[in-house]
């Protein structure tokens, strides 16, 4: 993103200079401790060049100096990076079972954090209703000024138009009228007054993972995540592929079986109704009304309406065959579904997050390492790594406010 800035609105610096100077601050917000070498590398700049534009981002308050960093022979390069306290972003993750909230500065580090129960079923307004109290309340407690708030990245894990702010629908039961083509973005504008952005919640995490963690070392990868739902999201070349119309991503829609459940998209066999969390809670439960003895039944304390990912995880991990066995057919759909991905796009590595396996990483051994192999291409197969995200649950919000990073930048930019 480069500034849109009339000559006339900063005469005391040409239009080219600006854009010199926007493109080294958003080198150094990429987040690599960057030196004055390394970016006149990136750039072609002379050397004098950037000295002279680092010291006016310096100037302005943007950029700081990190300590030096040692060699072995010549002068330590000294690393930049953007100023803890320019400004604060909000990042905001509206997610089928919890929501999150954190309040990051504008190189990522969180400040502050929230979650809460979505409360999907209670419909949108209320649910908007708590979002915006948990935003209101972790701003209180990160006792940061209003004024300092550069803007507001919201996640939402239905159909996102993200070009113009709106959530299309949310293929979850009950929820199509209620989500269907709301203006979200809008909304949280409205709500407090400051610049706002809408990206689907698999990008969000995508993101994070590129800015904060496994992703930071590959410029070609794909993110899995399995919640409730199953999205994907593709980082080819450093950029995120989002499609021509910007739904790219729908992993949780390939069919897997045809002749599987029925899928709240209207087609049957959809990989969202046989690996999800829903579909692994859904079938733990049926299974256990129809009296197949599970270690679940103690740990619900009986209460089939509190099986969770977690505790079938946990039963799994203490031997118990039902629940070994439900985590085991979904990781195997997973599989199917990935092995053509594999083929299709001979991604460098494979990145697992959500629930699924926050709490079960060890699905990533066996079945799907073994099933992938034996789908997929050999070579494309082998060069392949699969790994699960450490990043935790506040990587979508985290992504989001990571996304809003770079206007906020762009507007801090041209306000100094």
């Amino acid at each position: 993103m480069k500034p849109k800035v009339s000559r006339s609105s900063n005469s005391h610096i040409s239009e080219k200079l600006q854009q010199r100077e926007f493109t080294v601050l958003e080198l150094i917000h990429s987040g690599s401790n960057h030196s004055r070498l390394d970016l006149a590398h990136k750039t072609g700049l002379s050397p004098a060049s950037i000295t002279a534009i680092v010291r006016s981002l310096i100037g302005k308050g943007l950029v700081t100096e990190s300590q030096a960093v040692s060699s072995f022979v010549g002068r330590k390069p000294i690393p930049l990076g953007i100023r803890d306290d320019a400004g604060y972003l909000v990042g905001v993750d509206i997610g089928s079972f919890y929501t999150r909230v954190v309040v990051t500065d504008l190189n990522g580090k969180i400040v502050c954090k929230d979650q809460i129960e979505t409360g999907i079923p209670d419909g949108r307004v209320r649910v908007l209703r708590r979002v915006f109290e948990s935003v209101y309340q972790v701003l209180d407690n990160s006792e940061i000024p209003k004024g300092a708030i550069l803007g507001i990245g919201v996640a939402h894990s239905g159909v996102i138009d993200s070009e113009n702010g709106v959530v299309l629908s949310f293929p979850r039961p009950g929820q199509m009228t209620e989500w269907k083509n709301i203006r979200l973005q809008a909304i949280f504008e409205e709500e407090f007054n400051v610049p706002c952005l809408l990206e689907d919640s698999v990008r969000t995490m995508a993101t994070a993972e590129r800015c904060f963690g496994l992703g930071r070392l590959v410029d070609d990868f794909l993110f899995i995540e399995v919640g409730m739902g199953i999205g994907a999201a593709f980082f080819f070349e450093g950029k995120l592929y989002r499609g021509g119309g910007g739904n790219a991503g729908e992993f949780g829609h390939i069919t897997v079986d045809e002749n599987g459940p029925l899928c709240s998209c209207g087609n049957n066999g959809c990989l969202e109704t046989l690996g999800s969390c829903a579909a692994i809670i859904q079938a733990t439960r049926l299974a256990m009304e129809r009296g197949v003895d599970s270690k679940i039944r103690e740990l619900t304390g009986g209460d089939l309406k509190r099986i969770s990912v977690e505790i079938v995880a946990q039963a799994a991990s203490e031997n118990d065959s039902l629940a070994f066995r439900v985590l085991q057919d979904a990781a195997s759909y997973i599989a199917i579904g990935l092995a053509d991905l594999v083929n299709l796009l001979n991604p460098r590595q494979i990145i697992f997050g959500g629930a699924l396996f926050r709490a079960a990483p060890q699905l990533l051994s066996d079945p799907l390492r073994r099933i992938i192999k034996q789908r997929s291409l050999e070579k494309s197969a082998n060069e392949a790594q699969l790994k699960v995200s450490a990043l935790g649950g506040e990587a979508g919000a985290l992504g989001a406010s990571r996304l809003i990073a770079g206007r906020a930048l762009e507007a801090l930019y041209l306000s100094r």
